[in-house]
């Protein structure tokens, strides 16, 4: 290099190539798809047709939509920071906002749940069965903590893990509402009402989920995410 020269500034690519990452994120995908297809298969069972058990292939029909979602999804993890790296700037609001969003979806579970074991506490089996539960609420819980703390890191896992995992829960709750008005429709004859509270949860799932996805697909978020791993113009990577 010539006296006086200053070194090239190489600009850190805005998105990294995925690689085989790739094919355990599918994997992940199907596993959250096959769940959520379970979950919606019976509860379009009990909403439309009033009847209890679950619609057949509800979890093979799951697990291939979560594959798919995982799979359109999958150029969201080459973007952001790698691990251990710092965040270039502060986040966007529109990162920010999905964050806190994941962070009310995780209190609404622990929530839910409590008020559920409360009522349940007297009811025999049944509320052994919702005691059960409380170590998949907890895993699931503590899922969606990590997730909330990489968007703040603006991590590509997050948000991809964010974006796949709200769109299945939206879809569930979803569901989950139309069971409830199709009990509330039934109930002058099977003289049974849906609880209130299962109206509300429908509803506030649904609300969080739609709201981080639309958040974490917003422009500003994409530029944030793209921008974030990258250095300063000049710095040359020191």
């Amino acid at each position: 290099m010539l006296p006086g020269m200053q070194p090239l500034s190489v600009p850190t690519p805005q998105t990294r190539p995925v690689g085989r990452g790739a094919a355990a994120a599918v994997i992940a995908g199907a596993a959250m798809g096959a769940i959520a297809g379970a979950r919606v298969a019976c509860q379009l069972r009990g909403g439309l047709v009033g009847l209890g058990g679950c619609l057949p292939g509800g979890a093979s029909a799951g697990a291939l939509a979560g594959a798919l979602l995982a799979l359109v999804a999958l150029p969201l993890l080459g973007q952001g920071t790698r691990p251990g790296e710092p965040a270039a700037h502060r986040p966007a609001p529109t990162t920010t906002t999905a964050a806190r969003l994941v962070w009310l979806a995780v209190a609404a579970a622990l929530g839910r749940w409590l008020a559920e074991a409360v009522v349940n506490r007297q009811m025999g089996l049944e509320g052994l069965l919702w005691l059960a539960l409380l170590p998949v609420v907890l895993v699931a819980a503590g899922g969606l903590a990590m997730v909330a703390q990489g968007l703040w890191r603006r991590r590509g896992w997050a948000r991809w893990a964010a974006v796949v995992a709200c769109s299945l829960v939206g879809v569930t709750a979803l569901a989950g509402l139309v069971e409830w008005v199709g009990a509330l429709v039934r109930s002058p004859v099977s003289g049974w009402a849906p609880l209130p509270i299962d109206l509300v949860t429908a509803v506030l799932f649904l609300a969080i989920s739609v709201g981080v996805v639309v958040l974490l697909m917003a422009p500003a978020t994409r530029r944030d995410f793209r921008s974030s791993g990258q250095l300063p113009a000049g710095t040359n990577g020191r």
